[in-house]
């Protein structure tokens, strides 16, 4: 664990710091997982994970549940529509305890970030909110005009500041030479083990999605056992609705008895005529 002192000023430990993910590029292959809530954030730091990202509105409870964890801040498009809206967001996110922002937002973006020191991390390659330019949902880079592209992307984030780049189905092996050169620490997501960080969702590693991404791997099938719950729960319903009808709920065991004694004693002084009055009064 390394000691820091976050952007809030408040004294912390982290597993990695910036310098540390810098200075691990080609070395160990790191993870990455999203945590949209305080229990996926606690299950990814139980099991060891390097770094999450979450949606910037979440990060307090995420930062809560995984204290030490290295934490990105997505400042989303739909979240933070203008300039000030995003730089707002960043001061927020950071002041919270995020250790870096995540942004898809143009590169004078990521330049105004920079320049106030916060770690950026970009995106290229498939960006899927603005997947209509390229022609919808795709891999890119999968042509030599491409992957050029692609190139030009890292190095005009490099100029802009960026610390890190989050690289979308883009091949294994365009990824793999661009890396050998780059500053950035790059997150592969879809684009093979050719990056420094490798990036999947958290319902996509644990089966939780219907139709996963073609890039996606689930390790466990943890849908299937919701499914299960879910059974479960209208077949318990279905049966007390059942019983309860058909008078045969509440079971004697889970009902109230009194001594006979005490049940006598009730039902002669119940009998007299000035009981109900009496109870009331």
């Amino acid at each position: 664990m390394r000691n820091i002192f976050t952007f809030g000023h408040r004294p912390a430990q982290r597993n990695w710091t910036v310098a540390d993910l810098r200075a691990n590029k080609g070395k160990l292959q790191l993870t990455e997982v999203t945590a949209m809530n305080g229990e996926q954030a606690a299950r990814a730091a139980a099991a060891g994970i390097d770094t999450i990202v979450t949606r910037s509105q979440m990060l307090k409870e995420v930062r809560a549940a995984a204290p030490n964890t290295f934490l990105t801040a997505a400042l989303m498009l739909v979240d933070h529509p203008t300039e000030k809206d995003v730089l707002e967001g960043a001061m927020r996110a950071m002041g919270e305890g995020a250790d870096a922002l995540y942004t898809t937002r143009s590169l004078d973006t990521i330049k105004m970030l920079a320049d106030l020191d916060f770690p950026v991390m970009g995106h290229v390659g498939l960006v899927p909110p603005y997947s209509t330019w390229i022609g919808g949902l795709r891999a890119y880079g999968t042509t030599a005009d491409e992957a050029l592209k692609v190139v030009e992307s890292f190095r005009a984030m490099e100029r802009a500041g960026a610390f890190a780049v989050e690289v979308e189905l883009v091949p294994q092996q365009v990824l793999e030479e661009i890396n050998k050169q780059t500053t950035l620490v790059t997150f592969s997501i879809g684009s093979g083990s050719g990056g420094d960080v490798t990036f999947l969702f958290s319902e996509d590693i644990c089966g939780e999605t219907e139709n996963p991404p073609r890039h996606a791997f689930a390790y466990g099938n943890v849908r299937r056992l919701q499914e299960q719950i879910e059974r479960e729960r209208i077949d318990a319903l279905s049966a007390f609705q059942s019983d309860v009808r058909a008078g045969t709920f509440p079971y004697e065991r889970v009902s109230i008895s009194m001594k006979p004694e005490h049940l006598e004693a009730f039902r002669t002084r119940f009998g007299r005529t000035d009981c109900l009055s009496v109870a009331r009064g």
